[in-house]
């Protein structure tokens, strides 16, 4: 076998692994259902890349061809990473993180795989044969679904929703949503093998029931969306099939009665108690509220930085600074904007949503008016069905490497479909001697993929790896050795690990564990949170925020205050970050500045009820307790509130009778709780009732033998006039 022969295989085999990628889980690393098949595929990418670089060096025939989509594609990616270049964290940017394993990095990895397909499956027999075995990876991942279904397998983000071997409901159903289009387009190719065509449909039907039962609504109207531009297309001007024009009509009646019969029913009780349909039915305005306001503070945004935008992977940057504190039910650190404009308008600006669109536009124009592409109208029509539905349901989320992979499949198809040569001057640009081919260039790409292998997958791999064996590590001395050693690697992740490492010192300072190895704990994430600040060229308040809430678990209260007022200073209408100040205030002992704090929290949002009950509690440690009564009393009808913050202020400030009265309403409303008849005792106690307070632990031992023990000894101390 020859060297082209070589090189042709390695590449088509790395292009034919890629339809199977979603199907990996690496379980030994962080976000084992993102970073698994990150990895895989950018190494599966940069093998092929490589190949075929080398083969197109020797072979004319692999030389890639000239297209609108080709020109869109390198636009898109030289604005996005001049975005990203003076991107607010250009690190980040750049790597992205294990979270998502986007950035940049993800970003050309896509294009070389656009390039290394569209140059390799270069007839429709390739083609065919890829769609297939994708086809054939979409019936194995709704088989995944269906044994979730039948508990067999376990949902892995909980609940009903299906979510295969992606981890997430919505991005199976994207998946799906490529599927069911992609299927039937090889359903409408396939004019000969009536065996072929109800495998098909057997496979669609298949997918339809994945996608339903994921219960993702903006995949689920962006699929009848899709469809019904398709029938719609088909029913009024296709000429070719007369049984498709009559089936698309049917289609579109069909569609439009189950609209409209849906809406009728919605309320009905079989709807309600479906998972999957109640979702539907509660399609609302009210619901995409908090989209709404996530997309304004984009919009503010994008006014800020309108030419090229935040950077990739730096809306978080947007949120904290434009945040609505009505979103106070809602996760506090999108990174996203949850809408595909929004997201690539603060990524790239203007510019990189106007070079995101015209992929859209160049890939239309060749569904539409490219020559020599051989699709028939109701094949365009499928094609232009599926780009909508895809969009639209991208209005409400955002992409991943399920929907990238699925995307760039159909470009580099359509590439490949009807781009051109490129000009015998630039084709001659790509020739070199022999020699110089075979001696200097091809060990050149050898070289560079070797590094991209290491530098993008090796070392983050690794990284990931070891932060994962670092959290499931048992002894504090090896697991403190390998959070260095995953640091050490200064790659992508780092920002992941030092949470992890904050979250593990405060576990190790909890236990019992020698003074020596907290001490290292807390220096060791100290340190990395001072470096984590300094990343961002703006400040991040995610991280100032975590570092003064970390500070403040070990009473650091003054350096606590001066990370947690520059994370107030980013993000000045954020409640959870003035609570952390207010804390700070009333564990120092400034109740008047802590009142302060938790007022301002307080009005940036009346209907917040923690914002109330923390206004409240201060009130009380202030001794306001006209206040306290206003806050309270018209809520609760009283200010005995059963809650912990309540009753630690009211001890601190020696009202016992009143946290000896909420212990009393909590033995009420739960008796056969153990801890709340402890606490009852150690009111009674405070009170000077021991008798009672001995009554009390009694009733928790009989509860509970296992607190035998430890309740004896308890009543032993307190009739020897102690208070243990």
């Amino acid at each position: 076998m020859n060297l082209n022969k070589i090189l042709r295989w390695v590449a088509l085999g790395g292009i034919f692994l890629v339809p199977f990628v979603p199907l990996v889980v690496a379980n030994n690393l962080f976000f084992p259902f993102i970073t698994g098949k990150a990895f895989v595929f950018r190494i599966l990418v940069i093998i092929a890349a490589g190949a075929w670089l080398i083969l197109a060096l020797r072979d004319p025939d692999y030389r890639p061809k000239n297209s609108w989509i080709l020109k869109a594609l390198i636009v898109f990616v030289a604005v996005i990473g001049l975005a990203d270049i003076f991107s607010v964290n250009s690190f980040k940017s750049f790597w992205s993180n294990f979270e998502r394993m986007e950035g940049w990095v993800g970003i050309f990895h896509l294009f070389l795989y656009f390039l290394t397909a569209s140059a390799m499956l270069n007839d429709w027999k390739h083609w065919k044969r890829f769609f297939q075995t994708s086809i054939v990876v979409s019936v194995i991942m709704a088989g995944y679904g269906i044994f979730q279904l039948a508990g067999v397998l376990v949902i892995n983000q909980g609940g009903t929703r299906l979510d295969g071997t992606f981890g997430n409901a919505t991005y199976l159903a994207v998946y799906m949503l490529f599927h069911i289009f992609l299927t039937f387009f090889l359903l409408l190719r396939e004019r000969f093998s009536k065996t072929l065509q109800w495998t098909y449909g057997v496979i669609i039907a298949l997918q339809l029931f994945i996608l339903y039962h994921t219960a993702t609504r903006g995949a689920v109207l962006g699929l009848v969306g899709g469809i019904l531009i398709a029938a719609i297309l088909i029913a009024l001007f296709d000429k070719e099939r007369l049984f498709l024009k009559k089936s698309a009509r049917f289609t579109l009646v069909a569609i439009l009665i189950l609209i409209v019969g849906f809406i009728a029913i919605r309320n009905v009780a079989f709807i309600q108690k479906s998972a999957a349909l109640s979702r539907l039915a509660s399609i609302s305005l009210n619901e995409a509220t908090p989209r709404f306001m996530v997309w304004q503070m984009g919009w503010q945004g994008f006014k800020e930085r309108p030419i090229l935008g935040w950077g990739q992977e730096s809306f978080n940057f947007v949120f904290n600074k434009y945040y609505n504190p009505k979103m106070f039910t809602q996760e506090q650190w999108f990174d996203r904007a949850h809408d595909i404009i929004f997201d690539w308008l603060i990524a790239g600006g203007l510019l990189g949503l106007l070079s995101y669109f015209s992929i859209f536009a160049a890939l239309l124009f060749y569904i539409w008016r490219g020559k020599n592409g051989q699709l028939s109208f109701s094949e365009k029509a499928v094609f232009t069905g599926l780009l909508a539905g895809y969009f639209f349901q991208n209005i409400f989320v955002f992409d991943n490497i399920g929907s990238y992979l699925m995307f760039f499949s159909v470009l580099a198809f359509f590439h490949h479909s009807f781009g051109k040569p490129f000009p015998d001057k630039w084709d001659k640009k790509l020739v070199f001697d022999k020699t110089v081919a075979n001696r200097i260039v091809a060990p050149l790409i050898v070289i560079v993929a070797v590094f991209g292998l290491y530098f993008f997958n090796a070392k983050p791999y690794l990284t990931s790896r070891e932060l994962i064996n670092a959290l499931r590590e048992k002894t504090i001395d090896q697991k403190f050795t390998l959070f260095e050693k995953a640091l050490a690697y200064n790659s992508l992740g780092s920002a992941e690990i030092r949470e992890q490492l904050s979250q593990m010192t405060l576990s190790v300072g909890a236990s019992q564990a020698p003074v020596e190895w907290k001490q290292k704990y807390f220096d060791l994430s100290r340190s990395e949170f001072l470096k984590q600040i300094e990343v961002p060229k703006i400040g991040d308040a995610r991280y100032e925020l975590f570092l003064g809430s970390f500070l403040t678990r070990f009473q650091r209260y003054d350096e606590a205050l001066a990370h947690l007022n520059k994370a107030l200073e980013l993000s000045p209408k954020k409640q959870i970050i003035l609570f952390e100040i207010g804390l700070v205030y009333i564990n120092s002992g400034k109740y008047n500045q802590a009142l302060e704090v938790f007022r301002q929290a307080h009005e940036l949002e009346k209907n917040y009820p923690d914002a109330r009950d923390y206004y409240a509690v201060a009130a009380i440690y202030a001794g306001k307790n006209d206040l306290v009564k206003s806050l309270l009393e018209p809520i609760y009808g009283t200010t005995l509130v059963d809650g912990d913050n309540f009753i630690k202020a009211y001890a601190d400030t020696n009202q016992y009778q009143k946290v000896l009265a909420i212990w009393q309403t909590r033995v009420e409303k739960n008796p056969n709780v153990i801890k709340n008849y402890i606490g009852l005792g150690a009111s009674y106690l405070l009170v000077g009732q021991r008798t009672k307070a001995i009554e009390a632990i009694e009733k928790a031992v009989t509860l509970d033998s296992s607190f035998k023990e430890q309740g004896e000894y308890y009543i032993r101390e307190i009739r020897a006039g102690r208070n243990p």
